[in-house]
């Protein structure tokens, strides 16, 4: 389907070590394999990127709602999360790239320049931490701070704060004798000391999906199974990404619309297939790879895939 210009160029553009990953999900069977069929798992893979990005983007999302109204039930004190009485870990840090949205820069007529436009808008004009200190602050423990960073109201900080950042404050927030931890997982129906590998794992396929890792056919940090999402994912593999898909569903509360796997796979895996093939964007990277490929190639294909998501034939029993 594709010639060899088409090729040459997608490979340019793709990079040959990312595509030797994809060659590599062929190891044991090279010769029965064509281009055409490595390029389809690359990108069948880019277009579940996508999914992935959004389905944690709104988890994340949502963990930030569920803080914010959680910790401000504890405290009317916007600057808590700076006291080290707070932390459960003394050496609690709010990762750089976070604090770079709250720097102060120097302007020409030396004003300051908060880099964040966001904070500039709504944030600048209506508090100064050398301030907020004075006001909220006073005479306790704080956590290490920088001088150049002009701290701001926790709500403020949440909002702007990476997925690593959540996480971290996540574990190590308790005000007086109230865990934040346990109080996000009950959010989420999950036993408290069971819940940290569910963050763990948002923030490992964040960052694989982000990074442009492949996703189909590996191996994800476990989590313990609850409730219908226990009963649904018995018959395919705890670290696959069919698991990880369907632990999107549960952090978002929606596995319960699914009696069995085989309903959920018929009504969100099984679509995925026949978007991509449509897919407009994949077309015009793929130059019209996804499209083009027969039928039989495609069903063979899709085969494969699924294996490597964890899912079989039994597995839809």
């Amino acid at each position: 389907m594709l010639n060899d210009a088409d090729i040459k160029k997608i490979l340019h553009t793709i990079g040959i070590f990312r595509f030797k990953g994809y060659l590599y999900a062929f190891r044991n069977e090279f010769d029965r394999h064509t281009i055409d069929e490595i390029l389809t798992l690359y990108y069948f893979d880019k277009y579940l990127t996508r999914y992935v990005m959004e389905f944690t983007a709104t988890i994340e999302t949502l963990l930030k709602t569920r803080v914010v109204e959680l910790c401000y039930k504890w405290t009317n004190n916007p600057f808590f999360y700076l006291i080290q009485e707070n932390h459960k870990f003394s050496n609690f840090r709010i990762n750089q790239p976070t604090l770079e949205n709250w720097k102060s820069r120097e302007k020409r007529d030396g004003e300051d320049d908060e880099c964040y436009t966001h904070y500039c808008l709504y944030y600048k004009e209506k508090y100064l931490f050398e301030k907020n200190k004075q006001i909220y602050l006073l005479g306790v423990t704080l956590i290490e701070i920088k001088e150049d960073v002009n701290y701001p109201p926790f709500h403020y900080l949440v909002e702007s704060a990476t997925l690593g950042a959540l996480i971290s404050m996540i574990k190590s927030i308790k005000i007086g004798k109230y865990d934040l931890l346990h109080g996000v997982s009950r959010e989420f129906g999950i036993n408290p000391k069971l819940f940290r590998p569910y963050l763990d794992r948002l923030n490992e396929v964040r960052n694989r999906a982000a990074h442009r890792e492949r996703l189909f056919n590996r191996g994800y940090r476990s989590v313990r199974a609850f409730k219908r999402y226990h009963r649904l994912r018995k018959s395919i593999e705890p670290h696959s990404f069919a698991d990880v898909y369907l632990y999107f569903y549960f952090m978002l509360g929606r596995v319960d619309r699914y009696e069995s796997f085989d309903a959920f796979f018929r009504q969100e895996i099984e679509p995925l297939f026949v978007e991509y093939r449509n897919d407009r964007f994949i077309a015009q990277d793929a130059n019209g790879l996804n499209r083009q490929m027969g039928e039989t190639e495609f069903v063979r294909m899709k085969s494969f895939i699924l294996k490597g998501m964890g899912i079989n034939e039994k597995s839809r029993a």
